[in-house]
């Protein structure tokens, strides 16, 4: 993905991005049995795959006017929120440290891999299966899961438990935290709301929550009626910012900074650290279950069209299939990145109001902004002069 913005003196006169995702990809699976093309959906995505292969299963099996076990659609719900762990931990250990010029924790991230890799190696068949068996005999993959990914983030986010850090007086507590705390991802914060408070700061609308009655109202009509709908997709009719800022601008934490930030970099990024350690909580306490209803979810739209939408580290991910004679005769997918670096959404539009007197750190903020949405495909940042 290329992101160019064209400087015209001190003002950004235009922003264009230009996408790199395979949106051709999923013609592959036309002709195919629906189980056949759920099951080659992971291998095509190297990011964000196991969610991609829940979705994928998903659809299929709404399509068909199935309904997976309960020990299935558990699975699914662990598998999304599993991989949302694995990237805030991936992008606040090594690309926010490189945002300040600092050396990226790599260790902790192989740390991060090695200990959820097994967990969703185990998880992710059961919850592309409806029957919900497990093919190992772990019963609970998360049990030695959950203590280690608490003792990281711990140790190299939050400088106290995730409980503990939920649990700071609210009044603030956010910045607060940030204004103190020995880690990177502290001082990144910190640095933004006392800098850059509203950098890249958007007006495009947070994505409401995404139950089957508003996707039925707010997407259905525009993925039917139009046939690029997943280059460009649309809530009512407009552009709209999915992801943790969408998913989490109620809490206490993030709404303090909302209110002073806006739709901007740190408040994006107070979201998703305010999300990791609910996350990181309710695995240890055991209450991803709570999460079932709103991190996957699939339905029927007609006989033979199933819509499934699941949660993950970017955002809203829809998989929109078509079954015809037992053959998939259409498949769509709709991407996260789709959303926020529409051509009128979140990214363009924060863009647009930065400053571009000195170029250096218009790269810089044009970077971080990019950071904070956080694409699923590489991103080149590019300025032009007008």
């Amino acid at each position: 993905m290329t992101v160019r913005l064209v400087r015209d003196g001190d003002r950004v006169a235009a922003v264009a991005v230009g996408s790199t995702r395979p949106f051709a990809a999923p013609r592959v699976f036309v002709g195919r049995t629906g189980a056949a093309a759920a099951a080659m959906v992971p291998q095509l995505f190297s990011v964000c795959a196991q969610a991609q292969g829940v979705a994928a299963a998903a659809a299929v099996e709404a399509a068909g006017g199935g309904t997976a076990a309960p020990p299935t659609l558990a699975a699914r719900t662990h598998v999304a929120v599993v991989e949302t762990i694995q990237e805030y931990l991936w992008r606040m250990l090594i690309d926010w440290p490189q945002a300040l010029g600092l050396a990226p924790d790599v260790e902790a991230v192989a740390a991060v891999r090695r200990r959820i890799a097994p967990a969703l190696a185990a998880l992710a068949p059961v919850a592309r299966r409806g029957d919900g068996r497990m093919e190992t005999d772990d019963d609970d993959p998360l049990a030695a899961l959950a203590p280690a990914l608490v003792d990281l983030a711990t140790r190299h986010v939050f400088g106290v438990t995730p409980a503990a850090w939920l649990a700071l007086p609210p009044a603030d507590a956010l910045a607060a935290w940030a204004a103190r705390a020995p880690t990177t991802v502290a001082r990144l914060l910190h640095e933004l709301l006392v800098g850059s408070p509203t950098l890249a700061r958007s007006s495009v609308a947070l994505m409401a929550v995404p139950d089957r009655a508003a996707l039925r109202a707010g997407v259905v009509p525009g993925l039917r009626a139009d046939p690029a709908f997943e280059r460009a997709p649309q809530w009512d009719g407009a552009p709209a910012e999915t992801g943790a800022l969408a998913r989490m601008h109620a809490h206490p934490f993030v709404a303090a900074i909302h209110a002073r930030c806006g739709n901007a970099v740190p408040a994006r990024l107070a979201a998703r650290l305010v999300e990791l350690a609910v996350l990181v909580d309710d695995l240890a306490s055991g209450a991803l279950d709570d999460r079932a209803a709103t991190w996957s979810d699939a339905f029927a739209l007609g006989p033979g069209e199933g819509l499934a939408a699941v949660q993950t580290a970017r955002g809203l991910l829809l998989h929109h299939v078509v079954v015809a004679d037992g053959r998939v005769a259409g498949y769509r997918i709709v991407a996260p990145t789709e959303w926020n670096f529409h051509p009128r959404g979140a990214l363009v539009a924060g863009l647009a109001t930065l400053a571009a007197n000195d170029e250096a750190r218009l790269v810089r903020d044009a970077r971080l902004a990019v950071q904070a949405l956080d694409p699923c495909v590489g991103c080149r940042v590019e300025v032009v002069h007008a």
